[in-house]
């Protein structure tokens, strides 16, 4: 959630049980597969927060320097050292440069047809549902066949980008529950 202008903040306290299951079925047959496209970010699914140590963190936290402040020192984790708890080989990565893709590209990025009614990619978000009812289980491709432009070997790979998309919409990139902003979608070139 946005910490910067609530003086609330909301955090993921728990992982949605759908975007658990979607983890379970592809990782019985394509593991491999999204591990290299997510590298370590699929073991997020499985952390538990700690919300009051995260509270307490919040206090200490200056948007403008992007760091961590204390009374006598800065703490400013670097992208390297982050890269490094999460397992991701920084050296070897391209910097993602945000990109927000028209609703049109979106939904072509993942084999369907464009839809004018889905107004919400318009706004720079899509709902988790909407991805889920049509990726998250292994029947989905023929409940929205009509949706799709693409044959069900092709949505096979759709499949594991949009699990990426719910994962870092949910857990990485969360604005409001439930809703997976653009800046989750720049993770793939469309």
């Amino acid at each position: 959630m946005d910490t910067f202008n609530s003086p609330n903040p909301q955090m993921v306290v728990e992982v949605n049980y759908k975007l658990r299951n979607w983890w379970i079925d592809i990782k019985r047959n394509r593991e491999r597969e999204i591990r290299q496209l997510l590298g370590g970010l699929t073991h997020l699914i499985f952390v538990i927060p700690n919300p009051h140590l995260i509270r307490a963190l919040l206090e200490f936290w200056d948007p403008v320097r992007m760091a961590f402040k204390f009374v006598d020192f800065d703490l400013a984790p670097t992208i390297e050292e982050i890269s490094g708890f999460i397992d991701m080989p920084y050296h070897e990565c391209e910097m993602i440069v945000q990109y927000k893709p028209s609703s049109r590209e979106f939904l072509k990025s993942l084999g369907k047809k464009s839809n004018p009614t889905l107004t919400s990619l318009d706004l720079g978000w899509i709902h988790f549902d909407f991805l889920y009812s049509r990726f998250g289980r292994d029947d989905s491709y023929y409940s929205f066949i009509d949706e799709f432009e693409c044959t069900v070997e092709e949505w096979e790979t759709y499949h594991l980008n949009a699990f990426a998309i719910a994962l870092l919409g949910s857990l990485i990139f969360l604005k409001i529950r439930g809703r997976l902003t653009h800046a989750c979608f720049m993770w793939f070139e469309i």
